[in-house]
């Protein structure tokens, strides 16, 4: 199988990769990238392309499997460019695949498509139909577009076999985001009601990512640890302190800030998708694929700690 990667030196692919290389029916791997990495493995062949490149399509050319991982989740660039990239460049790039004869598309959603609301069950299971938020949120809009682009494809193009993958926040040593500072403090801070939160380790996800190219898995597949907890237990787990702060005084905060230029990342976006708890259900993927992840909620949690400390000690 000759699998094509979109995004293939983010932290997500690099560990994906190792996979990829171990397994001897995968016998090229194009990565597809603006920055290229020292990939260890030699069954690489880069590319430099922005994903809106139509000419995307001849490299694809030959290729058996797409998984796109490519996406704008920190912005360092302009909404308008943000949304370009995530939704323009995820449908340039399925099109192009498509006309290439790429066979099976991976894609790398995320929870945050089913939206925040007061009546989302919990768990979440995939059956439940993706809601659009009202207030704009790039990562929550943009996601759930895609998804929506998806949808148009899998009636036009039956012969395709579309797998979601839906992973909730993911923790791990390679990952920059702001958890490295909020595990680390002496008090745990909540936003609102002491929601249930959940997490997941990186190599977990990469496992389910995995597990979706080598078998035939159409449809959506939730990727969430088990035992999802409040920020209270998890103060009491970590020896640490816990502190709510009222949800209007939090999300007006942050978007002053914004207002003022003094937060240039979006904060308040991701106050608005935490108002409400998305705890998913990820029992199809361990039934369907045979995920069997290593770590739960906590475990995740820990482990990443752990991975703190060690980069702090090396």
């Amino acid at each position: 199988m000759k699998v094509a990667i979109t995004g293939i030196s983010s932290f997500l692919a690099s560990e994906i990769l190792p996979m990829l290389d171990k397994d001897n029916s995968i016998s090229e791997i194009l990565g597809l990238d603006l920055v290229e990495r020292d990939f260890k493995s030699t069954k690489v062949i880069f590319k430099q392309r922005d994903v809106r490149d139509p000419q995307i399509e001849k490299d694809l050319i030959g290729y058996d499997t797409l998984l796109h991982l490519a996406f704008i989740v920190n912005p360092r660039k302009d909404k308008k460019e943000i949304y370009s990239i995530n939704i323009e460049g995820s449908r340039n790039m399925f099109i192009c695949a498509i006309k290439a004869g790429v066979k099976k598309i991976v894609h790398a959603s995320s929870v945050a498509a089913y939206g925040s609301f007061p009546n989302n069950p919990i768990p979440i299971k995939e059956a439940l139909p993706l809601r659009k938020m009202k207030k704009d949120f790039y990562y929550h809009d943009t996601k759930y577009a895609v998804e929506k682009i998806i949808d148009e494809l899998e009636e036009t193009h039956p012969e395709i076999i579309f797998t979601r993958i839906r992973p909730h926040i993911f923790l791990g040593k390679t990952i920059e985001n702001t958890f490295k500072s909020f595990f680390k403090g002496k008090i745990i801070f909540g936003v609102g009601a002491d929601n249930l939160w959940q997490f997941v380790y990186i190599t977990d996800v990469a496992k389910m990512f995995y597990l979706a190219l080598i078998n035939n898995a159409p449809g959506a597949y939730n990727c969430g640890g088990d035992n999802p907890i409040t920020m209270e237990v998890l103060g009491k787990k970590l020896n640490k302190k816990s502190k709510n702060i009222p949800y209007k005084l939090a999300l007006g905060l942050l978007l002053f800030l914004q207002k003022i230029r003094i937060l240039k990342v979006d904060l308040a976006g991701w106050i608005r998708m935490g108002k409400y708890p998305i705890i998913v259900d990820s029992t199809k993927a361990k039934k369907e694929l045979g995920w069997e992840p290593e770590f739960d909620t906590f475990g995740a949690i820990k482990k990443f700690l752990e991975d703190l400390e060690e980069i702090e000690g090396l």
